[in-house]
């Protein structure tokens, strides 16, 4: 019998458990044994074990061990890199076979202040384009690690963040930009009219937490021009959380326009009037090529690029 090329490389594998590449990639993204297991919903004994199985197959230890994660060798980024793009094409021609037609639900991540504006327009297309598809809106982190984990395994269908996410497996579009502004409380004790740049640096802030880089390069930028390392009293999770310990302390913080519009009405807030050129804020809408292999899908996604340019215009 004269063997097909499938047929040639399926006997190349013989023996091999292809499942081992699903827990190294696991462990790969997430730098640990236990968050692999815990997505995985297996034990750490099974994948520590699977690991050990692939570092006898490589003749390479995969993972070195850096205080709380582990860090993967030469020879394990090589077989990411090599692995990454097509195994994230079979995830998703699985999907594609289970559901070739119909979309039962699209899974969203973004922080909460977002979902206040794209909600809205998303909602909108799905009920034009597939009535009855379920939109559900997640709050899972915004850090690479995290962002490139729910795509990887299918966890969430389109990520809306403030960076771009460069990979040969996701599609980035910037969807819209929102511009910054400080804001302080109403009797902020030495902020009081115009304000020079210097004098807003010394001042302690309220710092909205999460990994954006964008944010950490552009307070850098911020200091660097004025020459004053700003100083953080407060850490919040999310923009609105920002406003009451604005209003009952004297720090400054950076938020969007639309946010202060949104609140300045809820708490003795006002802006600061400074000569400051700041940025705007990037909102980019990020996915699976893969996906775009399911029509509904795809015409969801040319619905949401077409809209927000004429709503944020």
């Amino acid at each position: 019998m004269k063997l097909n090329h499938n047929t040639e490389r399926l006997h190349a594998i013989k023996g091999f458990d292809l499942n081992l590449l699903t827990m190294f990639e696991s462990v790969y993204i997430h730098g640990s044994i236990t968050k692999a297991a815990g997505i995985l919903g297996l034990t750490p004994s099974a994948v520590s074990q699977a690991i050990g199985r692939l570092r006898d197959h490589f003749s390479d230890p995969l993972f070195v061990r850096q205080g709380k994660n582990l860090t993967p060798t030469k020879t394990a980024t090589g077989i990411h890199e090599k692995l990454f793009e097509s195994y994230d094409n079979l995830l998703s021609s699985f999907q594609e076979i289970d559901h070739p037609l119909a979309i039962s639900n699209i899974v969203i991540n973004c922080p909460p202040y977002f979902s206040l504006t794209i909600l809205g327009p998303l909602i909108r297309a799905v009920e034009k384009i597939a009535p009855g598809c379920k939109v559900v809106h997640t709050a899972i982190g915004n850090s690479p690690q995290a962002i490139d984990d729910l795509l990887t395994f299918r966890k969430a269908d389109i990520i809306f963040d403030i960076n771009p996410h460069k990979n040969l497996s996701r599609n980035t579009f910037l969807l819209y930009e929102e511009p910054l502004m400080v804001i302080r409380a109403k009797n902020h004790p030495r902020i009081k009219g115009k304000t020079s740049p210097e004098d807003v640096m010394r001042e302690e802030f309220t710092f909205i937490n999460n990994d954006s880089l964008l944010r950490i390069n552009y307070a850098q930028k911020l200091e660097k021009k004025v020459n004053i390392k700003r100083r953080i009293r407060y850490y919040v999770g999310y923009i609105g959380a920002a406003m009451p310990v604005v209003e009952t302390t004297d720090t400054l913080a950076f938020v969007p326009v639309k946010a202060y519009e949104e609140y300045k009405n809820q708490y003795d807030i006002c802006s600061v009037d400074v000569d400051m050129d700041l940025p705007r804020m990037p909102v980019y809408m990020v996915y699976n090529k893969t996906s775009l292999n399911n029509k509904l899908f795809s015409e969801v996604i040319k619905s949401l690029e077409s809209m927000f340019p004429t709503l944020h215009s």
